[in-house]
């Protein structure tokens, strides 16, 4: 298992004239971070803000503890840059949802049928787990498996995905 202290966490959590973050996507697919003496698979995951997707990444092991923080790729190298955001793409598949067919809820999931412009999808949310407004507008809705559907316009839906969507959007 993979621990670190909190001042070798602060030490790489952000890029530094000493120690610059870097990055590489090896053979085995995934993308490593490099540097501080080690060499760590991570993840990518979007922090915010949803009109800035390429910025603000937090870098997560397989414990899904934060091994770096990335605020702007354009303060990394060229390879590291491009390793990132091949990771990311791979990561996070963001699906705009034209319709919602159905949403059901049962115990502690909520079953979701919808259209999307790849087509028609199903996907689970937690309960607890509502759509969420962004800043820029729309809707957001993650799924159990932290995959992305987003309803730019909600007043564009046709009436009936609209009944059906606004019992669940505060």
């Amino acid at each position: 298992m993979l621990t670190k202290s909190t001042t070798e966490a602060t030490q790489i959590r952000t890029a530094s004239a000493e120690r610059p973050l870097r990055f590489a996507r090896r053979a085995d697919g995934r993308l490593w971070l490099l540097g501080a003496g080690r060499e760590v698979p991570v993840r990518p995951v979007r922090c915010f803000p949803w009109s800035a997707p390429g910025h603000h990444v937090s870098l997560r092991d397989d414990q899904g503890e934060e091994c770096a923080y990335v605020g702007d790729p354009r303060e990394l190298d060229a390879c590291s840059r491009a390793a990132l955001a091949s990771a990311l793409a791979d990561a996070g598949l963001v699906l705009r949802i034209t319709s919602v067919d159905h949403i059901e809820d049962d115990q502690e999931i909520r079953y979701w049928t919808v259209r999307t412009l790849q087509g028609r999808r199903t996907f689970q949310t937690r309960l607890e787990t509502w759509p969420r407004p962004e800043p820029g507008g729309g809707l957001l809705v993650e799924d159990v498996s932290g995959d992305l559907y987003w309803i730019p316009d909600p007043t564009t839906l046709d009436t009936h995905s609209q009944k059906r969507l606004w019992a669940y959007v505060d």
